[in-house]
């Protein structure tokens, strides 16, 4: 049972941010370097293939829409890499944090998620691992699933080729001008 005290707040998040602590070290001292992948500002080849694992899962039937498998790839990688430059220092930290994590197969295996590497987990051990993180006690683990998923969306539902599958018509093309009497 979850304590919902102040105290066990405190101790679950104190928890949370050293194991986060403890597992991102562990994951760069045990030669995860963080040299981004060619082409990229952010996430290294690890960090894509982690993310381009989860796309199919969330967004279902409308993957890879009217690309290719390969194309969509590289298309939702480089809106994720673009996506994640925007954001604060301090998100952008937890996330390149959880990212080492990831990449690291003991530490993704205590943490629900596949051992083997991601390009070549099946759907359905991803999808379990993200049921597993969304349906979890732990607030951290929720929080990381709706990080993971608001990333994905919004990258990927901003990409021109799949605005149609959203019902959004594009921008617009014109924008008129009001004119003072």
């Amino acid at each position: 049972m979850l304590n919902t005290t102040r105290r066990g707040f405190m101790q679950l998040s104190g928890g949370a941010a050293a194991t986060l602590t403890l597992g991102s070290s562990l994951a760069l001292l045990s030669g995860c370097s963080r040299q981004p992948e060619a082409g990229l500002q952010f996430l290294t080849a690890d960090d894509a293939d982690f993310l381009a694992a989860l796309a199919p899962v969330i967004m279902g039937a409308s993957y890879p829409g009217q690309l290719g498998p390969e194309q969509a790839r590289a298309r939702q990688v480089a809106a994720l890499d673009k996506l994640i430059g925007t954001l604060q220092y301090h998100s952008r930290n937890q996330l390149v944090q959880l990212l080492a994590i990831m990449s690291s197969a003991p530490l993704r295996a205590a943490l629900g998620a596949p051992f083997r590497h991601w390009n070549e987990a099946s759907a359905e051990e991803v999808e379990a691992f993200l049921l597993g993180w969304r349906d979890s006690s732990l607030q951290v683990k929720r929080m990381g699933y709706a990080s993971l998923c608001k990333l994905q969306t919004m990258c990927w539902y901003a990409l021109p080729e799949n605005y149609i599958a959203s019902g959004y018509p594009g921008p617009p093309q014109k924008i008129p001008t009001v004119v003072s009497q």
